[in-house]
């Protein structure tokens, strides 16, 4: 960095995941010194979103993170730990390009001596039987890079839900821009099929019959009241308590999978909560219950980093950032190129941590919301082959399918059930990474803790007059005036009427 940055703070955050961000914004809002700062040269940490270029070239270093810093600067007794370690970094990352590099169409024929005849005829005999203009390439796909928002955890947000009103009362909504989304689909009898969620969707679906939309009202209806027969399925699966209902196999898919979205093995009390979750959210912005950023859900990090462009807040990305220096067990300070930044607290992405914090911590997250098995590919790959082939496949049978261009697989651990302040100094606090819920709900535990961001007007800069206080004068101002002037009615309303009765009485 070019700039010295003040020596000493109240907080220092190391990462810029969606947690960090939101503590970071907190914590200014209420008035603390706050040095937000990242190795890494991008927003989000592991809840990013990219271009499909800059997806293509994201450095996948797994090991340490920074080499020991220089112990110069430490101070005796202290011990300095590298930042960053091996096991939350994202993993088993393979893309594949399922499309040539570029379109030899044309250049089959003039490059063909330079280069393997087989290789040539197998592009040439794969591609000359499409349209020139519908023939994608590498080249071309690449070109369209930044129309592409690939996110490493996909969310969506409940309409209702705990993250959207925090977005609302703290005035963060203001800078991203949401859709909602405009249909549920599902995979139901070898098709994708859409899920009813309204009413009117219920009584619109040519696939539910009359009887079927009278049993799904009827259930949906008893969950919303909260009906006491729910207290006799304690110990008994939601999928137990669906075929209770005697719903038909197509309603339970629709119910339990779809809107619930809940397994085979979730219990009752869970489903039903995840069900009114669903319907709660109905309404408020769309026909569906969830809304999407539309920059990607990488954007969210940096709305809330909005916020404090007008506090006592330091912002950088610094690849020099070296590391830790503790004592004992205790955070004392943190190395940025060559100079030591005291501060009271820390607080880091779990990614961001030295190894020896969190050494023992389990690690089971996998991309697209599931829960890793096996791998990856081996883990999607049913849903792969339902939905989608290959580029370079023909199947007049599937023709109608979506064809995959490029395809990337990882992991990315879940440490949501760590305990996270087991073997972590008394004054320095992680943050997990990316959850496998479809909302971010479960990372603000509904605590009110983000005040309101100001509106410009509302911004005060040293030496000028508190826009508030003439407000104010000026509200007092207009009441007092409103006031004589309803008085001054009253007294010619009363005036009116003794001349009035005088009239009579003459």
């Amino acid at each position: 960095m070019d700039n010295q940055l003040p020596n000493d703070f109240d907080l220092v955050i190391v990462g810029m995941g969606m947690i960090e961000s939101i503590l970071s914004a907190a914590a200014s809002r209420i008035g603390k010194r706050v040095l937000h700062i990242d190795t890494d040269d991008y927003y989000g940490g592991q809840w990013a979103s990219f271009s499909l270029e800059a997806i293509n070239r994201l450095q996948r270093d797994n090991s340490l993170g920074g080499s020991k810093g220089d112990d110069t600067f430490s101070i005796e007794n202290e011990e300095m730990l590298a930042i960053g370690n091996n096991l939350f970094n994202i993993e088993n990352f393979t893309g594949t390009w399922h499309i040539p590099k570029k379109n030899v169409c044309n250049e089959a024929i003039t490059e063909h001596k330079g280069m393997e005849e087989e290789i040539v005829e197998n592009d040439y005999n794969e591609l000359k039987s499409k349209p020139l203009e519908s023939v994608w390439t590498q080249e071309n796909l690449l070109n369209e890079s930044r129309k592409f928002n690939i996110d490493l955890m996909p969310k969506l947000q409940f309409a209702r839900g705990d993250f959207v009103e925090l977005l609302i009362s703290s005035n963060i909504a203001r800078y991203s821009e949401y859709r909602s989304i405009s249909r549920v689909l599902t995979w139901l009898d070898n098709q994708l099929q859409v899920v009813p969620c309204s009413r009117s969707d219920v009584f619109t679906n040519s696939k539910v019959s009359v009887i079927e939309k009278r049993m799904l009202m009827k259930l949906l209806t008893s969950l919303e009241d909260g009906s006491e027969e729910l207290k006799n399925y304690e110990n008994k699966t939601f999928k137990t308590f669906l075929k209770d209902k005697k719903l038909s196999s197509n309603l339970i898919h629709y119910v339990l999978y779809a809107i619930s979205m809940s397994t085979d093995e979730t219990p009752c009390h869970q489903g039903v909560e995840n069900t009114k979750r669903f319907l709660n959210s109905l309404g408020r912005f769309g026909k569906t219950p969830f809304l999407f950023c539309m920059y990607g859900s990488g954007e969210l990090p940096q709305a809330f980093l909005q916020i404090k462009c007008c506090i006592w807040w330091c912002l950088c990305f610094s690849p020099t950032c070296e590391g830790h220096y503790f004592f004992g067990d205790h955070f004392k300070a943190l190395l940025v190129g060559e100079q030591r930044i005291n501060a009271e607290n820390l607080i880091m992405g779990i990614e961001k941590s030295p190894e020896r914090i969190v050494r023992n911590f389990p690690k089971n997250l996998v991309h697209l919301i599931s829960n890793q098995i096996t791998t990856p590919q081996e883990d999607f790959r049913h849903v792969v082959d339902n939905l989608f082939i290959n580029y370079t496949e023909k199947d007049e049978n599937e023709s109608c399918k979506p064809q995959i261009l490029w395809s990337c697989y990882f992991s990315l651990p879940d440490s949501n059930h760590c305990n996270l302040r087991e073997n972590v100094p008394s004054n320095v606090y992680l943050c997990p990474g990316p959850d496998s819920d479809l909302d971010y709900d479960l990372s603000i535990k509904k605590e009110e803790f983000l005040p309101r961001a100001p509106d410009p007007e509302e911004i005060v800069i040293e030496g000028e007059e508190d826009p508030t206080e003439n407000t104010a004068a000026e509200k007092t101002e207009q009441e007092n005036e409103n006031t004589v002037v309803k008085q001054l009615i009253h007294n010619i309303e009363k005036h009116d009427l003794n001349e009035e009765q005088t009239t009579q009485n003459t």
